[in-house]
Formats: C-alpha cells, sequence, structure tokens
C-alpha cells in the first residue's frame, strides 16, 4: 500500500501584497469559443460550458447545451485547452494532443473528413505537443521543439502550407523549429518566434496581417520589421500585438470600433492604441480580440474593452458599441482574458473566473440562459477524479512573499519521511522546473528562483505518491 502523504494543517500566509481568494477562486485558465467555454481548475480537471452540438467533449448521451461548469471525463492532468469555433483543443502535462467537436474539415486531427466526436479523443500517439489553437474550423499547434503543425479548413491558405487544400492529420509547417506563439483566427493566424518577430498567413482582406498589404499569403510571412513582440492575438478579421514595451497595436478590420483607436475605418497597419488626452501611449500586459471586439488589461491589472456590444460582451453595463477603450468597473485585479464569439470571459489574479455578453447557450457559466452586460462570477465546482490523486483543499502550505520579484519560500509539514516532487509550470501548462527530493518527517522549506521567468502567473504543485496539492504565485 502506499503511504499517504499528510500534511498538517498550517496557515497559508503571504507577506505582502497578498491576492485574496474568494470560495469561487479555483481556475488555472479558460477559453471562450462561439457560444461555449472551456476551463481548466488548478487542480488539473477540465470543464465545459454553454452550447454543446459535441463542442463540450461530454459524450455521444450528453449532448444538451449546459448553463453551468460541468466536468469533462475524470483525468486531472490537462495542461492547456483552447475552444474554436466548432472544435476544441487540448494538451495534457504527459504532452499529448486531444480534440472533439465537429471535424467536418479535418480540424479534429483525426485523419478523417466530414467526422464529429462527442468524446475527447487523443490525436495520434506523440507525446510532444506544447500549444494549441483552435480557429474557425482549423487547428495550430506548436511542439516541445519548437516545430509548428496545422490541420483543417484551409481555403485561405490559413494552414501555412503553401496551398489551399484541407488537411485531416497535423502537418508541419515550413520547416523551422523557432515557435513560441500562436493564434487561430477566422481565417487568418498569427505567430511569434523566438527572434521576437510576428508573422502572419491566410487571409488579409482587411489588412489583419498588419504589414500594410491587404494581400493573402500562403505560408508565414513576417509582417513587421520590428522583432520586439511578446503577445498576439487573432480575432474574427482583426489583430492585436503587444510589444515589449507594453505597447498595444490593432489592424485589420474597424467595422464595429474593435481597433479601438477612435474611428471605424479599417487599417492594413498596426495602430499604437492610446488613450485620448492621455498624452503617453499605456502600457499592457494581456489582450484578446474576439468577433469584432477587443479585450486588454493594463499594466495596473486594470480590465478595459472596445468594439462590437450587441449582447454585452463588453461588460460595460450597456449594449452600445464603442471604437475605443473603456475600463470594465473599477477593479484593478485582472490578469486572464479570452474573447469569443459574443461573449467574454476574465480570470482575476485570484483564480477567480467572470463572464459577460451572450448567454442564451449557457456559455457564460452562470445558470442562466440569458446575456449579461456586467460581469458575472461563475461558481467553483467540486471535482470528481479517476485517479487516487487527492487535490489538498485545505490551504496546508504557506508560500511567501507573493508576488515576489525573484525568490519564493515555500514551507510545509509532513508526518512522514516522504518523497516529494516540486513542479513549477506556466499558466498554459509548459514546465518551468521539477525536481524530486527525499524529506524528513516535520517542517521541511524549499525555495525557487523566479528571477529569470517573465511577469505572469506560475503555479507550484507539490506531489507525493498519492497525494498533490497546487496553489499560485505571481511574479511581478
Amino acid at each position: 500500500m502506499k503511504t499517504k502523504l499528510q500534511l498538517l494543517v498550517i496557515t497559508l500566509f503571504f507577506v505582502t501584497n497578498a491576492f485574496s481568494q474568494s470560495g469561487t477562486a479555483c481556475w488555472r485558465m479558460v477559453s471562450a469559443g462561439e457560444n461555449f467555454s472551456l476551463g481548466i481548475k488548478t487542480d488539473g480537471t477540465l470543464w465545459g460550458w454553454g452550447q454543446n452540438s459535441n463542442k463540450l467533449g461530454l459524450g455521444i448521451g450528453n449532448l444538451a447545451n449546459q448553463n453551468l461548469p460541468v466536468q469533462i471525463g475524470t483525468a486531472n492532468d490537462w495542461a492547456t485547452v483552447s475552444a474554436g469555433n466548432v472544435h476544441s483543443l487540448a494538451v495534457k502535462t504527459n504532452g499529448t494532443l486531444w480534440s472533439w467537436g465537429n471535424g467536418q474539415f479535418g480540424q479534429l486531427g483525426n485523419g478523417v473528413f466530414n467526422s464529429a466526436t462527442a468524446n475527447v479523443t487523443q490525436v495520434g500517439t506523440a507525446t510532444d505537443w506544447l500549444i494549441v489553437s483552435a480557429g474557425n474550423r482549423f487547428s495550430l499547434a506548436i511542439k516541445t521543439n519548437g516545430t509548428l503543425w496545422s490541420f483543417g479548413l484551409n481555403n485561405m491558405g490559413q494552414l501555412g502550407i503553401n496551398n489551399t487544400i484541407d488537411q485531416n492529420l497535423p502537418i508541419q509547417v515550413g520547416i523551422a523549429s523557432n515557435w513560441v506563439k500562436i493564434d487561430a483566427g477566422n481565417q487568418h493566424a498569427l505567430a511569434i518566434d523566438n527572434a521576437g518577430f510576428i508573422y502572419a498567413w491566410g487571409d488579409n482582406t482587411f489588412g489583419q496581417f498588419g504589414n500594410g498589404t491587404n494581400t493573402n499569403s500562403l505560408v508565414p510571412i513576417v509582417v513587421s520589421s520590428a522583432n520586439n513582440w511578446t503577445e498576439i492575438s487573432a480575432g474574427w478579421d482583426h489583430s492585436m500585438a503587444l510589444d515589449t514595451n507594453g505597447i498595444l497595436y490593432t489592424f485589420g478590420n474597424n467595422t464595429n470600433g474593435q481597433l479601438c483607436d477612435g474611428t471605424n475605418t479599417a487599417s492594413n497597419t498596426m495602430i499604437p492604441i492610446s488613450f485620448s488626452g492621455a498624452g503617453t501611449v499605456t502600457q499592457y500586459i494581456a489582450i484578446s480580440a474576439g468577433n469584432n471586439f477587443s479585450l486588454a488589461i493594463k499594466n495596473d491589472n486594470t480590465l478595459w474593452s472596445g468594439g462590437l456590444n450587441n449582447s454585452g460582451q463588453l461588460a460595460l453595463g450597456n449594449n452600445t458599441n464603442t471604437n475605443t477603450l473603456n475600463q470594465v468597473g473599477t477593479s484593478n485585479n485582472w490578469f486572464l482574458i479570452s474573447a469569443g464569439d459574443l461573449h467574454s470571459l476574465a480570470m482575476e489574479t485570484s483564480t477567480g473566473v467572470w463572464s459577460a455578453g451572450r448567454g442564451m447557450e449557457g456559455q457564460l457559466g452562470i445558470g442562466t440562459w440569458v446575456a449579461m452586460n456586467t460581469l458575472q462570477s461563475i461558481s467553483c465546482p467540486s471535482s470528481t477524479l479517476g485517479n487516487e490523486t487527492v487535490s489538498l483543499q485545505e490551504n496546508t502550505i504557506s508560500i511567501y512573499p507573493n508576488p515576489t520579484n525573484d525568490i519564493v519560500n515555500i514551507n510545509y509539514t509532513l508526518e512522514n519521511a516522504e518523497k516529494v516532487s516540486l513542479t513549477v509550470t506556466t499558466i498554459q501548462g509548459q514546465t518551468i522546473s521539477s525536481s524530486k527530493m527525499d524529506k524528513t518527517s516535520g517542517t521541511n522549506s524549499d525555495s525557487i528562483d523566479l528571477s529569470q521567468q517573465a511577469s505572469g502567473m506560475y503555479f507550484i504543485t507539490i506531489t507525493s505518491e498519492s497525494n498533490s496539492f497546487t496553489t499560485k504565485v505571481i511574479k511581478r
């Protein structure tokens, strides 16, 4: 019989500037698709809500829409998930790739066209997948070796493989092995390589490449001479990007003011976004482009939105379009955002998730079937685990300081001597460090150096043979 890890209850404390957790704070990441939402809890379980139609992965016996989060299977080793228009992608911590939903154009990567699966199904046997992005009936993925892969609809060259032939199996895009960021939009895609250059391919009708032209491309092309880009987001037919200075740029279609530059005029060049009368360009830390609307988080952790607002997806308390960015509420603890088709998801630094916008399919996850034009809190449901691992929810570990500029200290108490694993991962599920140590009974102390890591949220997991505890830490 395996020895059970017993963590004696001690008080969880944060030395300075702690972020308090509420009863709804249990989410690791969320992704908004077309009328449905997906999320991974901090215990590694996968959840879905909203329009089903196979997109929630709940199995053939459960195709009904859901207005509250429903657990997808019982596994607790999910690393990252992406909700597309009619299909979904996810990667487990073991590097395996999974898909479900509609696969008419091969976007499930299962070798079949005109298919659909209501079950979460593994794609091939490879165990080196890292990042995924589900677009409008096409898929992008990056492997741990930095290679880029695509599959699905390719009518506009959005797969980046120099033709317009749909693919039902993952196919490598070019020969480069230096890709670090991807985002799949409607019929265009954006990516960043490890040198900091932005690439675009697919449809460029509205200038969503930002390269000064409206010419489509069947392969990834560099769209800017600058190589200081850190984030990209591909919307329906507009795009957003952040550089290393935290400056926000928008480009592409602007019919509904989604470029947030104060006009409704499309732009095929990158426009730096600043506030009227502010005098200087404002810095941002997160962006998400939806269907004709945009979300952004400033470096003071305030939330901002602009563009199409017909369903209240801007969370401004009205349903009026706006062609400038407007602050959502007064809170300054926002960390992660995801703009869907007509709804929005936002996560706090406390890991609580909120939603706004269209809700008639249940995509807001709040137990109703109506739209909301203000942010609504999504509950924290109880998980069912499919193995012996039990997530310890009693706040039995002390992590300090949190937030931190460099070193994080960890104190915990063991009832018995144990072999303990300590793992640090990014919010996307990428492992930063992992170690296994023999620990004695009583109080144990460890430290983690985050000084070389980028600012953001990280997860620390302490695991024995039968138990696991995960908590978050903010790197300034």
